[in-house]
């Protein structure tokens, strides 16, 4: 659990860390690994109760990469088309 705003700026900014990490790469195992990385931050960031601000388009990774956690907590369960 988050014991300061300042913990979930971090995870907001290492979501940012991660995007830019595998916009940078192709190798698909590294990719895989970013996502689960992506993935329990952004599941440390809704445990947290207090996410308030969706992620810019640029601090997200594609739609087919991102966690369904992300999706169900922001849009409601619904995947962007």
């Amino acid at each position: 659990m988050y014991s300061s705003s300042s913990d979930i700026s971090q995870d907001e900014k290492l979501l940012r860390r991660l995007a830019m990490r595998f916009r940078r790469t192709r190798d698909q195992e590294e990719r895989q690994d970013i996502r689960a990385d992506y993935a329990a931050t952004v599941e440390r960031l809704i445990d947290s109760r207090n996410w308030q601000e969706i992620p810019g388009p640029e601090d997200q990774l594609p739609d087919d990469w991102m966690p369904r956690a992300f999706f169900d907590f922001w849009l409601g369960g619904q995947s962007k088309s």
